[in-house]
């Protein structure tokens, strides 16, 4: 084989790696693993805010009206409800994670401990905890970071009464 056709077999292997990587991101996004797990926007862009279950899966919600930067679910008698600033999050800047707790009458729960546990699905994360500080009327507030784009998981985890509950959202940045 001559130089310039090494040299050409090279530059197919390299466009084809190219490709499909491109497809299999493509793919991620828009309907591959994690988007079928609810974790990212069809649209393949940032958002998608949705209520999970503990194995990923989309939740169907019954609340109507809600803000797009907003989602709730229940978990044992009360009702979890999480809001993010800015939306569409952004990688690497502050946001802020706003939770609040109500139970099956819509009263504020305000004697909660609230922890936050933002990790990535399928990819090792360090722990990136965060503690939501009461605010009023059931509402708990916490700041932290999205470290990178793509697909992460937020665990609300709840405190009360010597029994601990977790629910889940998942959101593509």
């Amino acid at each position: 084989m001559n130089k310039s056709r090494i040299i050409a077999v090279i530059i197919v292997l390299v466009a084809a790696g190219i490709f499909l990587f491109g497809m299999m991101f493509a793919r991620m996004r828009a309907g591959g693993p994690f988007a079928s797990g609810g974790y990212g926007a069809p649209s393949g862009g940032a958002g998608g805010l949705v209520a999970m279950s503990a194995d990923g899966a989309t939740l169907a919600s019954d609340a109507t009206g809600l803000p797009a930067n907003t989602s709730t679910q229940k978990v044992g008698d009360l009702n979890v409800t999480i809001a993010l600033a800015p939306y569409p999050p952004v990688g690497f800047q502050p946001a802020t994670f706003d939770v609040t707790l109500t139970d099956q009458a819509g009263k504020p729960v305000s004697d909660a401990t609230v922890t936050l546990d933002l990790t990535m699905p399928g990819m090792y994360m360090p722990p990136n905890s965060l503690q939501a500080q009461p605010a009023d009327s059931g509402k708990y507030h916490a700041d932290g970071r999205f470290t990178m784009r793509g697909p992460w998981r937020i665990e609300v985890i709840i405190e009360r009464g010597g029994q601990k509950q977790s629910v889940y959202f998942g959101v593509w940045l």
